[in-house]
């Protein structure tokens, strides 16, 4: 293919990835239903306290520091506009609608996945030596539904998997040209990589293969410092860019150490502490069937992939080989876990759709040079027509899924209903974990309660030490709307189990809670036979929430418009309100 064509192509799908990434970017605004992305604004925007420990250390910090550059510009922009007038006027805004806020951030990750396309072809090109299986790879994940779907929110996945595909070009430029350059470029990008999503440091490994690759093409007596030299310097900027991007890791290095022991910890229980076994078959699963699959239940897509491995294994090229050396160790990691993610399940995608789309080109190419005039003519119709249906089955995928992201959540559309049914300043008890239900204002009286709590050290979090949550709360208490209910919230996670506190049907009903909003998200877990052993306050609860209180409206997800958990709506009645029976 020409070159002008391959530029132009190119271009043409970076502007489809953008279309896609873009395309219901306001899903859910103002409310946050995405769990990670108000931990990132969160911390980004405390920073502005002074304070640049995130004394977060379940990720790194990178991408929440580059998050605060953009809201430091934002601030500047407004203020030079007389948008903003102080920093008290930025502080409100955000608490009384963070619209603006998450818009810059999700832009912000949109582009990267934009740029995420373009590192795949580049690196794709590089390993197959044929831009035209580059430019398959890259429309691949372009239209890839659940690449999408994280280019859409506010989390670290994106930036981590363009740092990696960053390094991995200069790694595979080690393996052929040996140059110190390459070496540092490798190491530095791994470092970037590090410090967003800690999985990046065992780039040290195909750094080092690359290494060892390069030395046996060159078939000569090496000196000690040629043999050790190059990846050390790799390494070392590894560490060091690690630490300059996220330098309370180690500052604050018995903090960092706990939440690497909860991580592991969590992959083997899971957040609800009730998952065993383990996840190499998910894995697997996931190639040909995952939750973004709306239009078909089958992925095509995981048989060229399997077909990939298999071909760059019979190949044995240094170039690819060497491609699968990340994917097969981040494998052997999250295999071990007791529960698959989407998210780790893109990085093998990413890294395997590479040779897979190398498979279809070389197929093509015998085709055409196949001797048999029926295989000529008939092949590249079926090679072409099985390819198309699997890329037109992602892309209509991803586009019926930002449809999705057009509309309403199911936790939106409780809520309005709330403020515009239920009294303001009503008692509703709501389950703790915020995305995942429900986000109505809390009362000043609610938010005094927690002052108090963060205070006297009765109250903590994982996200912020006591007095900067204090400190964020009094902010809250001048943008509370007319419209705010008297919040109980019910349970608390410890750990990776969940506290039964407000699990009381009776302590409610005696505090005088009138409504209790439940998301499936949420109670799922506690319809579980392991729940039972594990759980049995909530169970109960449950149970007589069902039986004994009033539903009075129900929010369900639709296929084909709506994301979002179950919700319900329940009205308590007090026993002396109930009807007596004989």
């Amino acid at each position: 293919m020409r070159t002008s064509i391959i530029i132009i192509t190119l271009i043409v799908i970076l502007i489809l990835s953008l279309f896609l990434n873009s395309w219901g970017i306001k899903y859910g605004l103002p409310d946050k239903l995405y769990p990670d992305e108000g931990r990132i604004v969160n911390h980004a925007l405390a920073f502005g306290m002074g304070d640049l420990n995130p004394h977060y250390f379940h990720y790194p910090a990178l991408s929440m520091y580059l998050l605060f550059i953009l809201y430091g510009s934002y601030y500047i922009a407004g203020y030079l506009g007389g948008f903003f007038q102080s920093p008290n006027d930025f502080q409100l805004l955000f608490f009384s609608n963070p619209t603006s806020f998450y818009l810059i951030g999700r832009f912000w990750i949109s582009l990267t996945g934009v740029a995420v396309i373009a590192a795949i072809f580049c690196l794709a090109k590089q390993v197959l030596r044929n831009k035209r299986a580059a430019l398959l790879a890259s429309l691949t994940i372009a239209t890839l539904p659940y690449f999408v779907f994280y280019c859409h929110f506010i989390v670290n996945d994106p930036l981590l998997l363009l740092f990696i595909l960053l390094s991995y070009i200069y790694i595979i430029k080690i393996s052929h040209t040996g140059k110190m350059s390459a070496y540092a470029t490798a190491g530095i990008f791994a470092g970037l990589g590090t410090a967003t999503k800690y999985s990046p440091v065992i780039l040290i490994i195909p750094i080092i293969v690359a290494h060892i690759l390069f030395l046996r093409s060159k078939q000569e007596k090496l000196s000690f410092r040629a043999l050790f030299w190059p990846p050390f310097v790799a390494g070392g900027l590894l560490v060091l860019v690690f630490f300059l991007a996220s330098p309370f890791c180690f500052i604050d290095y018995s903090n960092f150490l706990e939440s690497l022991k909860f991580r592991e910890n969590l992959g083997h229980v899971h957040t609800f502490g009730t998952k065993t076994g383990t996840a190499w078959f998910i894995y697997v699963k996931y190639l040909f069937q995952h939750r973004f699959l709306i239009f078909n239940r089958f992925d095509p897509l995981g048989i060229i992939l399997l077909g990939g491995i298999i071909w760059t294994i019979c190949r044995r090229r240094k170039s690819e080989l060497l491609l699968l050396i990340f994917p097969a160790i981040i494998y052997i990691i999250i295999g071990r876990w007791s529960f698959g993610r989407l998210p780790y399940a893109l990085l093998l995608v990413t890294f395997l759709t590479i040779p897979g789309a190398g498979l279809i080109i070389d197929l093509f190419d015998r085709i055409k040079g196949s001797s048999s005039s029926i295989l000529r003519s008939c092949g590249p119709i079926l090679l072409w027509g099985f390819v198309g249906i699997t890329i037109i089955f992602n892309l209509v995928n991803s586009i019926l899924m930002d449809i999705k992201l057009s509309h309403k959540d199911t936790r939106t559309l409780a809520r309005e209903w709330v403020e515009s049914t239920i009294p303001p300043g009503t008692k509703i008890a709501i389950e703790w974990d915020t995305e995942a239900t429900v986000q109505l204002w809390e009362s000043p009286d609610t938010i005094q309660r927690k002052i108090n709590g963060y205070d006297s050290g009765d109250k903590k979090t994982i996200h912020h030490p006591p007095e900067q949550m204090s400190k964020i709360h009094q902010m809250r208490l001048d943008s509370v709307p007319s419209t705010n209910y008297d919040i109980i919230r019910m349970g608390e996670m410890i750990g990776t189990k969940i506290e039964p506190i407000n699990y009381s049907l009776d302590k409610l009903i005696q505090d005088k809670v009138t409504y209790i909003i439940s998301s499936s998200e949420i109670s799922w877990i506690f319809h579980t036979p392991i729940a039972v052993e594990m759980y049995p306050e909530q169970v109960e609860f449950y149970r007589r929430l069902k039986n004994e209180s009033e539903l009075i409206k129900e929010f369900s997800p639709d296929r084909s418009f709506n994301l979002g958990p179950k919700i319900k709506i329940y009205r308590l009645t007090p026993p002396e309100n109930k009807t007596q029976t004989p």
